[in-house]
């Protein structure tokens, strides 16, 4: 049995070698192309954002069907079977042997992702999300990963019996299980792929026991009936298959289901690539061909589709570059690399160290696509100063000293006001103090996390009016030099921050209030006119959850009231969703929001209601409450 074992484990370690090329060949490309202080665990491990069951699941079935055919079908077709028969061992420990080893080597591809995925996962301060590799996650998505493994193993083992014939009935209920999803989401179970579909609870992952134990009964029931068509009284199967294999027109049937299946495969893949294709937008080329452009401070990576979109910000970047370093007392430091072809949903920009991204293509408007740029510049500075000092009593003034530093270089004055605007809405309303906005878990348990751009621009608007343009620069070298205390209370922290650049924390906060005051009653008006929401979840109505928003005056002209949902406060702002409200045709001032149950992140989950005065910038929002579904 031992040395059956290793004989199959010799044969399967090309393919085991192979897939774990595939599955952590990423390791070794990574440090050639990107610092590893820059991604975060999200961006190493992408399957652990919350309903990503895409290329993984995909890329497992792939090797479980290759290890499972490299099993008996090869011993056929080498014509080594009657060798093995002929041997003193019994059937059974020919079939254990087969199974031990396909998992054996899937489980080794396994090991090999987690080891690589938590070596770069730590390497990464991950400081621009916030997101840590944590141990208890990472394990759990592991074992979710062999129960795949194992469930497809089984069904391949069986399917290979037939050979080529085996697979298209399981194309034809893959297909049947991806209707079954759109149709009736609780169907979803069907799918194994369902398995690494991460859905979380809080910071907790929620383990899907119900389709994975349906999921495991359905393999071993495969598992029985492979090892009966292998090993039992049904290998007769198997000897008419390998005689019709013989035959003319036994060759000529495999071929034409060949070719059959091949073109089913390619007709449902096309089917997804075009259901998935985005629409085009006004016509617009979209192609990925990209292109690189060099500066005095950047090195630019610019689609060659919106190249016409990229030159004004091309041509006035050094001095947007320029412009940040002097109001930051920075020195030059080393060229930039910006990425412009960004097209991520989560953020406009986003950057680290020496790399910055800017989404080029979801921005038409110029001053803002000039402003997103200084913002994320400024960030690049940032980190330099803050080194890995930074605190999360820091992240309101990162956030809102790059956008202080974008709206002063990039001007608008309309903007300035209207975002300033809903910050005092908010800080006046849920009656904030500064522990609230420098408190960032105290901030994202209670209030919208992006007050603190909005909050932390007109607290610095506050430092700089009250110690001049090169505080923020002071403020960050103060934060970030080499003996500042380490884990100090938010206020605690401040004030050395601040007693460090030689300012004092108390005359900030003074005149930050008076600034407060003084735009309450400049915008009066705007502010009376943003309406106050409550509401909760109003009922079901088949797969979608009803959430009802009610307000106490009529909408503003023009304004959209939005739904947001998480899991709970420790989630991140990527996995917050938003969506917009319809309004009640009996009630005006009733609005209705349809979100479909498996987008709703758990059973108890958080709702955020806010006012949108326009189809851009900022929002006011109410203070975060929990529901049930």
């Amino acid at each position: 049995m031992i040395a059956l074992y290793r004989k199959e484990l010799r044969a399967l370690a090309p393919i085991a070698l192979l897939g774990m090329l595939l599955m952590s060949g990423d390791s070794f490309i990574r440090p050639l192309t990107q610092r590893y202080d820059e991604p975060s665990w999200t961006d190493i491990a992408t399957y652990v954002r919350p309903e990503q069951d895409g290329p993984l699941g995909w890329m497992w079935i792939v090797l479980a069907v290759s290890v499972a055919y490299a099993a008996y079908p090869r011993e056929h077709d080498e014509r080594t079977i009657e060798l093995l028969h002929a041997l003193p061992i019994r059937k059974s420990s020919i079939f254990l042997a087969k199974v031990a080893a396909g998992w054996t080597a899937l489980f080794a591809i396994a090991a090999m992702l987690f080891v690589t995925d938590a070596i770069q996962s730590n390497l990464s301060p991950a400081s621009l999300d916030g997101d840590q590799w944590r141990l208890g996650v990472a394990l759990e998505l592991a074992a979710l990963q062999l129960a795949l493994c194992v469930v497809v193993y089984g069904h391949a083992l069986f399917a290979s019996v037939l050979r080529l014939f085996g697979l298209i009935p399981y194309l034809a209920l893959i297909f049947l299980t991806n209707v079954l999803e759109e149709l009736l989401p609780p169907l979803m179970w069907v799918d194994p792929n369902e398995l690494l579909a991460p859905r979380y609870d809080g910071r907790a992952l929620v383990i899907p026991w119900g389709g994975l134990i349906a999921q495991l009964g359905a393999a071993a029931l495969a598992y029985l009936l492979a090892f009966l068509a292998w090993a039992g009284p049904a290998e007769r199967i198997g000897r008419a298959i390998e005689r019709l294999r013989a035959s003319v027109a036994g060759t000529a049937a495999i071929g034409c289901a060949g070719v059959g299946g091949v073109f089913f495969v390619a007709l449902f893949a096309l089917g997804i690539l075009i259901g998935g294709m985005p629409e085009d937008d006004e016509g617009e080329d979209t192609s990925i061909a990209v292109s690189e452009v060099s500066t005095e401070r950047y090195v630019l990576a610019v689609p060659d589709a919106l190249a016409a979109r990229a030159e004004p910000l091309v041509a006035d970047a050094d001095r947007l570059h320029e412009e940040v370093r002097v109001r930051l007392g920075a020195d030059v430091g080393p060229v930039l690399v910006a990425d412009l072809t960004d097209t991520s949903a989560e953020h406009l920009g986003i950057a680290a160290w020496t790399t910055l991204r800017v989404g080029l293509a979801g921005e038409r408007d110029p001053v803002q696509l000039r402003r997103t740029f200084t913002h994320e510049t400024a960030h690049a500075f940032q980190h330099r100063m803050i080194d890995a000092r930074r605190s999360a009593a820091s992240r309101f003034f990162i956030e809102g000293s790059a956008e202080y530093l974008a709206k002063a270089i990039v001007p608008d004055d309309r903007a300035l006001t209207d975002a300033r605007t809903l910050a005092v809405a908010a800080w006046t309303r849920h009656r904030m103090r500064f522990e609230d906005l420098a408190d960032d878990g105290r901030l994202r348990e209670r209030f919208d996390p992006l007050l603190v751009y909005t909050l932390g621009e007109l607290w610095t608007a506050a430092l700089v009016e009250t110690y001049g343009a090169r505080a923020i620069g002071d403020v960050l070298r103060a934060m970030g030099r080499a003996d500042a205390p380490r884990d100090l209370p938010p206020r605690a922290y401040w004030e050395d921050a601040l007693r460090a650049a030689g300012y004092d924390l108390e005359t900030v906060l003074s005149r930050f209030e008076r600034m407060v005051a003084e735009h309450a009653e400049r915008e009066r008006d705007a502010i009376e006119a943003l309406p106050r929401l409550g509401g909760g979840v109003r009922g079901r109505d088949g797969a979608y959850l009803l959430l009802e928003a009610r307000l106490d005056r009529d909408l503003p002209p023009g304004a959209r009231v939005l739904a947001r949902i998480r899991s709970g406060p420790d989630a991140r702002d990527s996995e917050t969703q938003a969506f917009e409200g319809e309004r009640d045709a009996t009630d005006p001032r009733r609005l209705v929001f349809r979100v479909h149950v498996a987008l709703v992140p758990s059973s108890r989950f958080q709702i955020l209601f806010s006012v949108a005065p326009s189809t851009r910038g900022w929002a006011f929002s109410e203070t975060w409450q929990w529901a049930t579904r």
